[in-house]
């Protein structure tokens, strides 16, 4: 079984309180589309659209936060297996009979659930620098109706001249960038829903093609999900890492890299852990909800503690956020010992680098000193001003 926590106290305050904001429901008849906010869960991405009806499985241990049009941020946290809305329902019904019981009943904030209002500005302006394009990123770009985009610089050295050319009409327009600011989408060249940019440098060769999308020129947490609907998901993602940074603690999913189905299922005991036979290879799946600097031990059969990542000084801790990896093969060479043992794994997620606090970062794979699991919860109960969570898993050798 898998344990976590966050030392991110602002933030945990914030989402236990917005279960209070739930009142303001879907309306009826509405379609509940919500877009994935952050998740350290396998198969929910940044930025991605939840259907209305659809439902998400969490492993236990993982998290993730939907963003609805109406502007409520659900957190969900695994075990789960269900339709977000119906959950939400749920708890305003559940924080309606808590109400009439009086003050003092936290149950709903002790279970990881929250709904609030989006936030305005922070959330709008980052939706609007996420409608601004890079016309040499190829792929799906959404366009708000009647607004044309503007263009922002290419990220490649020297490329300030491009030309944009219509693939189905033919028609073209002559773009350059004087400095690092975005410019104007030329009036030359109309947009439509479905169209076909392609950018071209100014020999003719082709540098990325656009596929335009039309989205109603709303705002906020509507303006989200339409884009996300459209299957404009970078640019969501993007504006929903602003949203995330402001309202969601630093998570951390930490498994037994068993998982079977889309969103996964853990094979295990009937006693908590997973089971593993004496011999056996072990692997370990790893997500964060964002770029974190990550940091794992395992304590042995005999309760030695020993650092398995990052494999080695010359490693880097760093590690891409939404991105499932597995610490395995000559990354984590572990294997299950020859008798019966309980081993446990314990990941601790910054979101800065701890290479100077953390105890054994230059030893992997070397038992450390009998004082080193002290080392480890000194090192980071003495951390300020850094988002960090934490998970363990038990693995038992049968």
């Amino acid at each position: 079984m898998s344990k976590r926590s966050a030392f991110h106290l602002p933030l945990s305050h914030l989402l236990g309180a917005a279960v209070l904001a739930l009142a303001c429901g879907q309306a009826a008849g509405a379609r509940a589309e919500a877009v994935v906010v952050a998740s350290s869960a396998p198969g929910y991405a940044q930025g991605q659209l939840v259907g209305d009806g659809q439902a998400l499985r969490l492993p236990d241990g993982a998290n993730a936060t939907l963003l609805f049009a109406n502007g409520r941020l659900l957190r969900l946290r695994g075990p789960y297996d269900g339709v977000p809305d119906d959950m939400a329902s749920r708890v305003m019904s559940d924080r309606n009979m808590s109400a009439r019981a009086g003050p003092g009943d936290d149950r709903f904030m002790q279970g990881d659930l929250g709904a609030a209002r989006a936030l305005g500005n922070p959330l709008d302006s980052a939706l609007e620098r996420s409608l601004a394009i890079d016309p040499t990123v190829s792929g799906v770009q959404c366009v708000k109706a009647g607004s044309p985009p503007w263009l922002r610089r290419p990220a490649e050295p020297g490329l300030d001249r491009l030309l944009l050319q219509d693939k189905a009409g033919g028609e073209g327009a002559a773009v350059s960038w004087t400095n690092d600011g975005p410019v104007p989408w030329p009036r030359t060249l109309p947009l439509a829903d479905g169209v076909d940019i392609g950018a071209l440098r100014p020999d003719g060769t082709p540098v990325g093609t656009l596929h335009v999308r039309m989205v109603e020129a709303t705002g906020g947490a509507a303006l989200a999900v339409r884009m996300a609907s459209a299957g404009c998901t970078g640019q969501v993602g993007a504006a929903m890492a602003t949203l995330r940074d402001a309202t969601v603690p630093l998570d951390l999913f930490l498994a037994a890299d068993r998982l079977s189905g889309s969103a996964g299922r853990l094979s295990g005991d009937d006693t908590g852990g997973t089971a593993y036979r004496p011999g056996e290879d072990i692997r370990l799946l790893v997500q964060t909800d964002r770029d974190a600097h990550l940091y794992c031990y395992l304590r042995n059969a005999r309760a030695q503690l020993i650092p398995i990542f990052p494999a080695g000084a010359a490693m880097s801790a760093r590690v891409a956020g939404n991105v499932p990896f597995s610490l395995s093969g000559d990354r984590m060479p572990l294997r299950a010992g020859d008798g019966p043992a309980d081993l446990e794994v314990r990941c601790i997620a910054a979101s800065r680098n701890l290479d100077g606090e953390m105890p054994g970062r230059a030893a992997a794979f070397r038992p450390l000193s009998e004082d080193a699991a002290g080392q480890l919860d000194r090192a980071v109960s003495r951390l300020r001003e850094t988002e960090v969570a934490s998970a363990q898993l038990i693995l038992k050798v049968r």
